[in-house]
């Protein structure tokens, strides 16, 4: 894998997370705007990025990967560098939606350029690329919290959709620079048996997208919900909230390449059923364990492993199951509708069973929820494969 893709991935990853925790000073206190529409800036761009989808299918007949994603990420700074001027709360969220496009058809173009440089081992190479990405998510919200911290007041804004915007446009001009990117001999994918399973491209497409939206939506209750569930019911401190909360994401960043490598050992099918039920045990046993911190620890460590096999199989699959630049951008956008969902569903099932004062069982009740979503996406999805596998012989 090439230093300087890596490089592009991460330069990629980290303006899509840098807003995501100063929302109150970039909107309520720049244009007094209330706490929920500020809490939409943060999805409203997981809405756009479906748009991205028919966008990709127009274009992938005539553009290259290297021009979508010089393109997309050209556009995305002009989005960021214009949300830096004071626009007003109604036209923010408007650009902001429309930069979760920019955001999908980057990502696809990077991977599947990654994709095409991976030669015979597609899980190890998408694996490897998928470190920068979850490290440049991570990175960002702590730089957007540095920055702001520095730039105190209503110029914070400024400050940081302008770091935003200079880092998209790096990858742009990158790009750019770098002619060979695109050239490079493009790997072989056929219909093996480790694509989903035969049939029509809508079929061999779903279960992929239903795996980056179960993953996703348990994704968004574990960093939204459970820390404030550690600190209002359970009373843990800031650091070791942020320790447990901080350890899985960890790790699924530094297993990928691992993940990817088994994927290609033993097939991304049997890694992701694995790895799933791996998963939905542990988020289940998270009410169990969060009593003792060392316990949920230990609960937090599994959660990361396995999801780092769920990251790296799902994207392997999904990179399997068609044209990889529309299947990626279906695979991103599919996630990101899972984690709006699960953040959203999350706090409509605890309203529903604590109101406004949520106690511990409610909690519980709703980690064990998901679990069995999760549960049963899994077994969904490796039905409707093993069904395939025996279609196919």
């Amino acid at each position: 894998m090439h230093p300087l893709l890596l490089l592009l991935i991460l330069l990629s990853a980290i303006p899509d997370t840098m807003a995501a925790p100063v929302v109150k000073e970039l909107l309520v206190d720049r244009y007094g705007a209330t706490a929920p529409s500020a809490q939409i800036f943060n999805g409203i761009n997981l809405l756009g990025a479906l748009a991205a989808v028919p966008l990709l299918l127009a274009v992938r007949r005539t553009w290259g990967s290297r021009a979508v994603l010089i393109a997309a990420s050209l556009v995305d700074a002009v989005l960021l560098a214009v949300m830096a001027l004071p626009l007003g709360i109604a036209w923010t969220l408007a650009l902001r939606c429309l930069e979760g496009v920019t955001d999908v058809l980057v990502f696809a173009a990077l991977f599947d350029i990654v994709r095409g440089r991976s030669a015979g081992r597609l899980g190890v190479g998408l694996g490897i690329a998928s470190s920068p990405l979850l490290i440049g998510l991570g990175l960002g919200a702590v730089l957007g919290g540095v920055v702001v911290r520095q730039a105190a007041g209503v110029g914070s804004a400024m400050w940081l959709f302008g770091v935003s915007a200079a880092l998209s446009a790096a990858v742009g001009v990158l790009a750019w620079r770098w002619r060979q990117i695109d050239s490079y001999p493009r790997a072989h994918v056929r219909a093996s048996a480790d694509a989903p399973f035969s049939g029509s491209s809508t079929e061999r497409m779903w279960p992929p997208l239903a795996m980056a939206f179960s993953d996703r939506a348990t994704g968004g209750l574990l960093t939204g919900t459970l820390p404030i569930a550690l600190a209002q019911v359970l009373g843990y401190s800031p650091m070791i909230r942020g320790l447990l909360v901080g350890l899985p994401l960890l790790l699924m960043a530094l297993g990928t390449g691992p993940s990817g490598w088994l994927c290609d050992c033993m097939g991304a099918k049997r890694i992701r059923v694995a790895a799933g039920l791996c998963y939905a045990a542990a988020f289940a046993l998270l009410p169990f364990a969060s009593v003792s911190p060392t316990a949920l620890g230990l609960v937090m460590l599994v959660v990361g492993v396995s999801a780092s096999g769920l990251f790296a199989s799902s994207v392997s699959l999904a990179a399997l199951a068609g044209p990889s630049s529309v299947t990626l951008g279906a695979f991103r956008a599919a996630g990101d509708l899972g984690f709006l969902s699960g953040t959203i569903l999350s706090v409509l099932l605890l309203t529903s069973l604590g109101g406004n004062e949520p106690n511990f069982s409610d909690y519980s009740a709703v980690l064990i929820v998901f679990a069995a979503f999760h549960l049963m996406t899994t077994t969904v999805t490796a039905l409707a494969m093993w069904s395939g596998l025996r279609t196919q012989s």
